[in-house]
Formats: structure tokens, C-alpha cells, sequence
């Protein structure tokens, strides 16, 4: 196994730091090399894990500070571009893009968690607290934070509300 990832993980970036997200390219040999190269109590200096089982994303973890991605070339990670249209004057609209492309796919879903000019009420926050068993939990939750939020900025009068 170890051998056909030394051949298949060809296309490397060099990250320095958490914040270091991009990357700079390096070289396949440089990253096997501070994974084979042994500490002085001869355990492995660099760990080796798999990142994303879909595309096949490797990370090699020297320390805390340096880790290298590494992937079979041609492989990489799609982008996706969300641009969020709100009009002050009308509605909002929202544009899904998997990596350049416009799409308009039924796996794409998007939730809009927006009090408006005037404010987010108990009328509104009864509304985006309303459950979708489709939407999964995490995202339910995210919503639910946000509602929540914008709703505390607000004086409700109803005694049962404890948003």
C-alpha cells in the first residue's frame, strides 16, 4: 500500500503554519524524505493520514508548524463560489458555482437566514425555526444559531421565547 502511494501521490503543496491554507508547491521527494527520515529513538518523524477518502487526499503531518498535501495529479479539490445577491430594494438571490461553472443542480441547497430592514420578530424567527427533516442536523443547528442571534437584538414580548 505504502508503495503505490509513494507512486500515485505526485502532486504536493508545502504548508508552513495553520494559516498557510494555499500552500506552495514541492516536490514528492521532499515530503517522503522527512517522512522517512527516523528520530533519534527510531520512531517515524512525519505521520501519514488520509484527509478526504473521495478524492484520495493525503496529508503528511512533519510537526506542528509543517505538513504537506499530497494527491494523484488531477485530482484536486473542486471550488465551490456562492455569490449572495441582496437588494436592499427587493429580494435576495443566490448563485452557485462548481469550480466556474453556474449550476442549478437538485444536491444543491441553499438557506437564506435574513431578518430584513425590520428586524427579526417572533413571527420571523418562528419561521426559521421551523424543521425540515431533510436539512441535516448540523446545518439545522448553524440556522438555528443564527435565527437565534438576530432575534436576541430584538425586545419579544412573548414569555416562551427564549431566543
Amino acid at each position: 500500500m505504502l508503495g503505490h502511494l509513494r507512486d500515485s501521490l505526485t502532486e504536493v503543496t508545502r504548508h508552513r503554519g495553520f494559516r498557510d491554507v494555499d500552500g506552495t508547491p514541492a516536490t514528492a521527494a521532499e515530503a517522503w524524505a522527512h517522512y522517512d527520515a527516523p528520530r533519534r529513538d527510531g520512531s517515524r518523524r512525519a505521520v501519514l493520514r488520509e484527509l478526504d477518502a473521495r478524492t484520495g487526499v493525503y496529508e503528511l503531518r512533519v510537526n506542528g508548524q509543517l505538513r504537506y498535501e499530497m494527491r494523484t495529479p488531477g485530482e484536486s479539490a473542486s471550488r465551490i463560489d456562492v455569490v449572495a445577491d441582496r437588494d436592499p430594494d427587493g429580494s435576495t438571490s443566490i448563485s452557485v458555482y462548481l469550480d466556474g461553472a453556474r449550476v442549478a443542480h437538485p444536491g444543491v441547497h441553499v438557506h437564506v437566514v435574513d431578518p430584513g430592514g425590520d428586524g427579526a420578530d417572533h413571527e420571523w424567527l418562528t419561521g426559521q425555526l421551523r424543521s425540515d427533516a431533510c436539512v441535516p442536523v448540523e446545518v439545522r443547528a448553524h440556522i438555528t444559531a443564527l435565527a437565534k442571534h438576530y432575534h436576541r437584538r430584538t425586545c419579544c414580548p412573548h414569555s416562551s421565547c427564549d431566543g
